[in-house]
């Protein structure tokens, strides 16, 4: 173990969908940021739904790489592909980063992160934080913050972005995760702080490589169904622990 980190070693979960213009480039620059770090590490694309070359370009970019693997889904769903990763990763800590959405010193800060906590988050919303998004997609942001926290009283000011989560709290909590698509990290990390665990939430610096690839006024109602899912859900584990 490095003098500077807490763990031994960690896995890096990429999900991927139809990213051919960019994936060889930023999976180079993910791999470099992994191998800098000087620990035993997973780096593991789970590719979803891709009609395009992304699969065998991620396959060439792979062979010979031991510490790389990847893995395939029919359909694509982002919830789906992450829960995929941080299934089969094995190592102390698990981080998730997208192929466009990335940070060497968010890795540094996820290896170095207390025993006294269970996740650590790159927050938008943080004062020190610099989001070079869009307006819309600040706006959204921002709006789906406030409803989970009138929803799930969660003290999180951001769920979305980059994350680490150590894997025992993965083993834990991810059977229980009942959402995809966009609100599974979501949902898994309101289940880590529900259960007591502690989060560390630190700032996000973020400059787009490219416009969103999601279309927001989509996405808005898929969301709202999957909030008042998860809310059902949460409220009927509640009951039951009572019942107790």
């Amino acid at each position: 173990m490095s003098a500077k980190f807490t763990v031994k070693n960690f896995s890096v979960v990429v999900p991927i969908h139809n990213e051919e213009e960019i994936i060889l480039h930023s999976a180079a620059q993910i791999y470099d940021i992994c191998k800098r770090q000087g620990l035993d590490f997973q780096l593991i694309f789970v590719e979803n739904g891709s009609v395009d070359e992304t699969l065998p370009l991620v396959k060439k970019f792979i062979f010979k790489k031991k510490e790389c693997q990847v893995h395939t889904l029919d359909l694509a769903n982002y919830g789906n592909a992450l829960k995929k990763g941080f299934s089969i990763s094995t190592n102390e800590i698990v981080v998730s980063f997208d192929i466009d959405y990335f940070s060497e010193d968010f890795l540094k800060e996820a290896l170095k992160l207390k025993n006294s906590f269970s996740a650590i988050t790159a927050s938008k919303r943080l004062v020190k934080s610099d989001d070079g998004r869009r307006l819309i997609r600040r706006i959204a942001t921002f709006t789906f913050v406030k409803i989970l926290k009138v929803l799930f009283g969660t003290g999180l000011s951001d769920t979305h972005g980059m994350k680490a989560v150590r894997h025992k709290s993965i083993v834990a909590q991810i059977q229980n995760v009942v959402s995809t698509e966009d609100l599974f990290d979501t949902e898994l990390l309101i289940r880590i702080e529900r259960s007591g665990e502690k989060i560390l939430e630190v700032p996000a610096i973020i400059n787009e490589i490219r416009p969103s690839v999601s279309v927001i006024y989509k996405r808005i109602p898929r969301t709202i169904k999957s909030l008042i899912k998860l809310k059902v859900q949460l409220s009927k584990e509640s009951l039951n622990t009572k019942s107790l």
